[in-house]
């Protein structure tokens, strides 16, 4: 095939965003940035929100959001600046889009602080703003746009964190973002009644948030191997209509994205309703042979139900507890 026509072939399978509307939180800088500008780029009309704070929340005195959207104005396309609060103005966020745009097809929960310290000695106020940032804007900015994104069968991408995993001196992000990650799914469940699609990343990229880290050698490895460039295709990807994907969690970064998912083991049945019948038992309990990933409630249940014993199901009907 001739250069023409691989040129003709990538334009008509490009992904367009065109009469698209998406609204990016924390888009001033970093990722948030970088999604903004990709989405205008390939059509779609951008509200580009961003406080202008400081990395843990302070404020400050820069208006990133509005140079963004000129910097996406200048390129030719279209975008709007806004610097109102996700969790504690987010209908204002969501009113902005309607009356510059008409309507919401996209929601990118981006917006976000940092901060850390040993869990004994983080402030109360430090806790609960961290959780009112990331986890309480990420609902407030899901609820004012639901019922525009349900009309739309728009999308929705949250993010997230891999300090779920484990990561100890930031116990208020981690719980956050924990909480973001199971918001994902259970919204993912209610949107698909109206056709939306919600999913999350876990990105890792050097950003001023990053920045933060106070592992030298981590932070560099950020700084050297994942710019925010690497991940905003990947996120675009989701926010298109051809994604197929719902309530799923991608760990991504430096051009690599991995499904991530909830677990369950086989599991063990005590021999006796005791706690003495759980000694001994470690190795067989933290076995993940046969693991399955439940996609729901129900289908851990089913699961669970599945590996009963005859012995517990006896024991069960001896107590007056059923189990069918």
């Amino acid at each position: 095939m001739g250069c023409l026509q691989d040129g003709v072939l990538a334009a008509m399978n490009e992904l367009r965003f065109d009469g698209k509307v998406a609204i990016v939180t924390g888009a001033g800088r970093g990722l948030g940035r970088c999604y903004a500008e990709l989405l205008a780029s390939r059509g779609a009309r951008v509200l580009v929100n961003d406080t202008g704070s400081g990395a843990q929340g302070e404020p400050g005195a820069e208006r990133p959001a509005e140079s963004v959207a000129a910097r996406i104005r200048a390129d030719g396309g279209e975008a709007v600046a806004d610097t109102h609060s996700v969790s504690t103005q987010a209908q204002a966020i969501a009113g902005s889009a309607l009356a510059h745009f008409g309507r919401i097809d996209i929601l990118v929960n981006n917006a976000g602080i940092s901060g850390g310290g040993a869990f004994e000695s983080i402030p109360p106020e430090d806790f609960d703003r961290m959780l009112a940032v990331h986890l309480g804007g990420t609902v407030a900015m899901s609820r004012a746009c639901w019922p525009h994104l349900a009309a739309s069968r728009g999308r929705i991408v949250n993010t997230t964190s891999a300090s779920i995993f484990g990561s100890a001196w930031n116990a208020h992000y981690v719980s956050a973002k924990g909480g973001i990650f199971a918001l994902t799914r259970a919204l993912a469940q209610e949107g698909a009644t109206a056709g939306m699609h919600v999913n999350a990343v876990m990105p890792s990229a050097w950003t001023r948030l990053t920045a933060q880290i106070p592992n030298a050698d981590f932070a560099g490895l950020l700084e050297d191997w994942f710019p925010p460039e690497s991940i905003a295709p990947f996120v675009a990807w989701l926010c298109h209509a051809g994604c197929a994907l719902n309530g799923e969690t991608f760990h991504a970064g430096g051009g690599r994205a991995a499904r991530v998912v909830l677990v369950e083991a086989t599991g063990v049945t005590a021999a006796a309703w005791t706690p003495e019948a759980w000694a001994g038992q470690e190795t067989a309990l933290m076995d993940l042979e046969g693991a399955v990933a439940p996609a729901s409630m129900l289908e851990a249940f089913r699961h669970e139900l599945a590996h009963i014993s005859e012995d517990t199901r006896r024991a069960a009907a001896g107590k007056h507890i059923g189990i069918d």
